[in-house]
């Protein structure tokens, strides 16, 4: 008897609703994807996130796609280049292709904020999944909340297109892209997306 394998292309939250929703106990941080790019015909995707006090990733870029950010509950920290903004309920920030930015959370409550990637990305989406699975596997390290693995934290930076600026940046976009290439010739990437996405 033989199994047909998922469709991979079709996101997990599709045919299971309550996968929509990922948190990453670690960070306490939950997404929840509201349209996967498959369901806008690669326009965008958009999910409701939920982020802790001292939340948020490092500063980093997008060569694919760019971001938007609107804030729902609570006031939202973005930073864009080198400039702090905060937005309030209803105030949004665009977030344009290859402009270093993050999120973050530098208050007391937690923040619920709406995010966009325009246009979707397949690997982003993934990567969501993979990291946010890592850490709740306790796979990642609970002070960087990155993966133990330098090849697991190279296929998501990869795969997600997160490139940090600055020199050191670059060096460490270009290690990352190695590795990344590595880790997907030892088959490493397959079994991560078996275990957290299909």
């Amino acid at each position: 008897m033989s199994t047909q394998p998922r469709n991979r292309a079709i996101p997990p939250g599709i045919a299971n609703e309550a996968r929509r929703t990922i948190t990453n106990k670690l960070t306490g941080e939950t997404i929840t994807v509201t349209k996967y790019g498959y369901e806008t015909d690669g326009e965008r995707t958009e999910a409701i996130l939920v982020v802790g006090p001292g939340g948020g990733p490092p500063l980093h870029y997008h060569t694919s796609y760019a971001e938007k950010f609107e804030a729902l509950k609570q006031t939202l920290g973005v930073a864009l280049n080198d400039a702090n903004v905060y937005l309030q309920p209803g105030e949004a920030a665009d977030v344009p292709i290859g402009t270093p930015h993050r999120f973050f959370n530098d208050t007391e409550a937690d923040i619920t904020f709406k995010g966009s990637v325009l246009p979707s990305h397949a690997g982003f989406e993934r990567s969501l999944y993979i990291l946010f699975g890592l850490c709740n596997d306790d796979l990642a390290d609970p002070k960087t909340n990155l993966p133990k693995s330098i090849l697991h934290t190279a296929i998501i930076a990869d795969m997600g297109d997160m490139r940090f600026p600055g020199i050191a940046g670059g060096v460490a976009n270009y290690l990352m892209k190695g590795l990344a290439a590595f880790a997907r010739w030892r088959g490493i990437e397959e079994e991560l997306l078996k275990k957290y996405w299909d």
